[in-house]
């Protein structure tokens, strides 16, 4: 599969993701006719003719981007229809796979409306074979999902096998919670980044364990992450052995009938003092070593014009946008 491939198929199924937490949904198991030979021509791929240089100039020729829109080929929830764009990177795929990923990420609220989500998130995903599956953690803005505009701690998983099934936060079985911990799925989190005020973060940790295959999630607010919970190795197909991909960044939606919210701050990343910043990402190997990210890695990015990412230096990169198209383009 080319990486241009694969990159759609992996915002496809996360497009999928986000949208069904975003707009309240919980299991959701997919009819196969309706994915059945889905491919990039029938994600209704446009490829964007600008230079992704003229969009964003921090980014230059080292730096692989892939600049796409994906449309659903169905809409999904069914009655909402929700249009995704990301900004985000991608690992390369390798042999010996991921068994974890920490990062830290500034942590933004909005005033948004109905219809409307933004989020900074990690996936953790295996897109082997026929089985597709993922592990999403990360805050969240969105009204359809929490009946309110405040940030939450957003987690989800998919299992793509024999029946597509889809859950976020703790809307069914699967993710089991550590007794006792401060922070759980769906949480309030508070305080958020404001203007130019301190940013406030949180601290994401995914590791596989060695012994028993389960997928810990570990979270902390402003401090050191610790344990909220696991997903069972059981729960997975492929992803009970490995990770092919971590993907890192700002996912953003909207309804058919609202216009697009802020990604990140809302700043694009060539304003670096004010845009939103995921920092210190370490990638962790099979026997629980963690090394930083590399410089190299792909972007995944729908809209030059909307929203972006600054190149990845030092195991920390920039994203986000104001929703509103650059009046240079």
């Amino acid at each position: 599969m080319s990486r241009l491939h694969l990159g759609l198929h992996i915002l496809f199924l996360c497009s999928i993701v986000l949208a069904h937490q975003s707009f309240g949904g919980r299991v959701h198991q997919i009819n196969q006719e309706e994915t059945a030979g889905v491919s990039p021509e029938i994600l209704s791929v446009e490829a964007k003719a600008s230079s992704p240089q003229d969009m964003n100039p921090s980014l230059n020729s080292s730096h692989t981007v892939s600049s796409i829109h994906v449309h659903l080929p169905y809409p999904f929830p069914p009655q909402l229809g929700a249009d995704t764009y990301f900004a985000s990177y991608m690992t390369q795929e390798r042999d010996s796979g991921y068994f974890g990923v920490i990062a830290t990420m500034d942590v933004y609220g909005y005033d948004l409306k109905e219809g409307q989500m933004s989020s900074g998130s990690i996936y953790v995903t295996n897109f082997e074979g026929q089985n597709n599956d993922q592990i999403v953690v990360g805050w969240m803005v969105s009204p359809p999902r929490y009946n309110d505009s405040k940030t939450h701690l957003s987690t989800g998983w998919v299992k793509d096998g024999a029946h597509n099934s889809i859950c976020g936060d703790l809307d069914c079985p699967g993710l089991q919670l550590v007794s006792g911990s401060p922070i759980f799925p769906s949480d309030i989190i508070s305080p958020v980044t404001e203007g130019n005020g301190a940013r406030q973060t949180i601290t994401i940790k995914v590791l596989k364990d060695k012994s028993s295959g389960d997928w810990w999630l570990h979270c902390g607010v402003n401090g050191d992450p610790i344990p909220i919970g696991y997903y069972p190795a059981s729960l997975f197909d492929r992803l009970s052995m490995k990770a092919t991909h971590i993907i890192l960044g700002g996912v953003v939606s909207r309804s058919p009938t609202t216009g697009l919210p802020p990604m990140g701050s809302g700043a694009f990343p060539s304003d670096s003092d004010k845009a939103a910043v995921i920092r210190d990402i370490q990638l962790i190997d099979q026997d629980g070593t963690s090394t930083p990210i590399g410089d190299d890695m792909p972007a995944q990015i729908t809209d030059f014009r909307v929203y972006s990412v600054s190149p990845m230096v030092g195991s920390k990169f920039s994203y986000g946008g104001p929703r509103k198209i650059q009046s240079n383009m």
